[in-house]
């Protein structure tokens, strides 16, 4: 394998290894955060809940080869949020890159990002990845829907994405939830 794929696949991996922590199992209470945007402003994970918002969260880096697929070539994260959000449904992007890793985005450079990428929803830094070891989080992007008492409804892959079919498990999980189940 190429050195610098190798190294971008390796950034995927956000801790797989390095530390261990449970799996958060559906049903289970969503672990509570408090990160900060880009710009600085602290998104509560309690507060969209007592506002009866059904959450996403998915774990992102931009150096990641499958997050600039999601976001670039194939819009499945852009699309999902954007459908997402005309439910009400609060869609929030964690990179739990460490500010001393060669994958670390500057705030400026990440706005920049996002704004070719076409991201509208908010990203948090989670640069101590004590969130991401919290849900134990392991790639990017790894996604969990929280429903809005607080339980861990999905936990997972965006989509089954092959060559010859794709399945949105973050879609169909959400449409379920809407219907009751």
């Amino acid at each position: 394998m190429h050195r610098s794929l190798r190294g971008a696949l390796a950034a995927c991996l956000l801790c797989a290894f390095a530390l261990p922590a449970a799996a958060l199992t559906l049903g289970e209470a969503a672990p509570d955060f408090t990160l900060n945007d880009l710009d600085g402003k602290a998104h509560h994970l309690a507060d969209y809940l007592q506002a009866g918002k059904i959450v996403v969260l998915e774990w992102y880096n931009p150096g990641c080869p499958f997050i600039v697929k999601h976001h670039g070539t194939h819009k499945t994260m852009n699309e999902t949020a954007a459908a997402a959000a005309k439910d009400g449904v609060v869609w929030l992007a964690i990179n739990s890159t460490n500010r001393t890793h060669g994958d670390f985005v500057a705030p400026a450079a990440h706005k920049a990002y996002n704004q070719k990428n076409g991201i509208a929803y908010p990203v948090l830094y989670d640069s101590a990845g004590d969130t991401g070891r919290a849900y134990d989080a392991k790639t990017t992007p790894h996604m969990f829907i929280i429903d809005p008492a607080g339980k861990v409804v999905y936990n997972g892959a965006i989509d089954s994405r092959s060559e010859t079919a794709n399945v949105n498990y973050v879609d169909a999980a959400l449409t379920a939830l809407a219907a009751g189940k």
